[in-house]
């Protein structure tokens, strides 16, 4: 996509304000020649000043001064020559008042004209600012000056606002482009065509989006034909395991068809289940490989006692080949029960024994402790090793956290714990590493009990 000539924003955003500012002067122009020139709705600040000019000599001549001769704004006062009052409309409060601003040449509100006529002093009171032309508009609103000011900032106000939004849809409508297309990427929808901006810049962060795309697009599919090329190689490992499997299987059962002794059939009975396991583990990853995995019932009741029996039967065959004792010390009742996947948990808490073991020395001992408090099934394996580093004990459970290097040299790519810690979790349970008290690993599971 090439770079498209477009507006630069800050020549945009400049457009903006100088538009802001023409309406801003046609506003000021169109209110000044409605209330200066035309007298939209009200008067002149000197209108009642020019017309008593005008007036002036009908007022000093005339044998009695009625409003007639003035505006609704103004107020007087007919006074003789020695400060009585005669008649006008001044208030009583205000007769006196205004005689005496008139004396002493000065005035309180509004602004003061005296005229001298042959039988007295006429005083008129009139303001000197804007006011509206309907009688009730002036009780109410005094000063419409104010007023005219007020409703310009509300105008003003209301300009920008719709300027403004004006200005906010044509940006938004430029990023329309910007947000389908991070969309899109968001879905994994890289087959799209980029939009184009009419704004430079948005058009270039378009055109930046647009070779991204390209690159997550090839990186994907090269990705997606490294897993097939990895789901291959593991279902054809997994499918070619199965057949030396089988001859294990086979020969086992020939061999229990022989004279043997108790012990001798003991180990024949290990192998015939171990490789079970092992056949129903391939099973599950050629499955996996083909995105064909059965949903098995994890809805399963287990019983606690048969789990913990399990658990020492075959921890006492995986440590047998180190001459491992494994003492398993149960305060279980019988009718207990939890809720999960069967062989998923048996797998679990087999790797955590396989880890163990793995990590005990030679012709050591390691405890299994089961018992239920506070409404929870607590599994307790310790060994004699050496027990876990602190970094062990902080990132143990995550995928791939070893010790120290030597642990790979035995097989250990830090599955074990990882596996056993997220089947524990699916299971909303809890594992926990820590140390016994005689420097050995001690692994703790616990998982909720299921009240029937």
């Amino acid at each position: 996509m090439g770079l498209k000539k477009g507006t630069k924003l800050r020549t945009t955003f400049i457009k903006y304000i100088i538009s802001l500012g023409i309406f801003i002067i046609v506003l000021i122009m169109v209110n000044y020649y409605l209330f200066s020139v035309v007298s939209f709705g009200v008067y002149p600040a000197n209108y009642s000043e020019k017309i008593i000019q005008n007036n002036f000599e009908k007022l000093k001549n005339t044998p009695k001064v009625t409003m007639d001769l003035l505006t609704p704004m103004c107020s007087f006062g007919v006074y003789s020559n020695d400060g009585h009052y005669l008649y006008g409309n001044f208030s009583d409060k205000d007769k006196k008042v205004k005689w005496e601003n008139y004396r002493q040449g000065t005035r309180s509100t509004g602004y003061i004209i005296s005229i001298e006529r042959e039988e007295g002093i006429l005083i008129i009171n009139y303001p000197l600012t804007m006011q509206y032309k309907s009688e009730k508009l002036r009780r109410v609103l005094p000063n419409a000056e104010i007023t005219i000011v007020f409703l310009f900032f509300l105008e003003l106000i209301a300009i920008i606002i719709l300027w403004s939004n004006r200005f906010a849809k044509k940006i938004n409508s430029e990023l329309k482009s910007l947000l389908l297309a991070t969309e899109k990427i968001e879905e994994q929808d890289l087959d799209f065509n980029i939009g184009a901006s009419n704004i430079k810049e948005i058009d270039m962060v378009l055109q930046g989006i647009d070779k991204m795309k390209s690159s997550l697009k090839t990186a994907l599919e090269e990705q997606w034909i490294i897993e097939q090329q990895r789901q291959e190689q593991i279902s054809a490992l997994a499918h070619d395991v199965k057949t030396p499997l089988t001859v294990v299987k086979g020969n086992v059962g020939l061999l229990a068809e022989t004279d043997m002794t108790k012990e001798q059939k003991t180990y024949c009975h290990y192998i015939e289940e171990s490789s079970g396991q092992m056949e129903k583990y391939i099973q599950n990853l050629l499955a996996i490989t083909k995105k064909e995995v059965a949903h098995e019932n994890s809805n399963e009741i287990i019983c606690i006692i048969n789990i913990l029996n399990f658990l020492k039967e075959q921890g006492m065959a995986l440590g047998k080949t180190k001459n491992i004792d494994i003492i398993s010390k149960m305060n279980i009742e019988e009718n207990l029960y939890i809720k999960g996947h069967k062989n998923e948990l048996h797998r679990a808490l087999m790797n955590i024994i396989a880890n163990a073991v793995d990590f005990s020395p030679n012709n050591s001992i390691i405890t299994i402790n089961s018992v239920v408090d506070n409404s929870q099934l607590i599994i307790q394996v310790i060994d004699q090793g050496e027990g876990f580093s602190e970094k062990m004990l902080k990132y143990g459970k995550e995928q791939l956290s070893m010790g120290n290097e030597s642990r790979t040299k035995n097989g250990h790519y830090g599955l074990g714990l990882y596996i056993a810690d997220t089947i524990i979790k699916k299971h909303n349970g809890e594992l926990i590493l820590s140390n016994s008290v005689n420097g050995g690993g001690k692994v703790i599971v616990k998982i909720p009990l299921l009240y029937k």
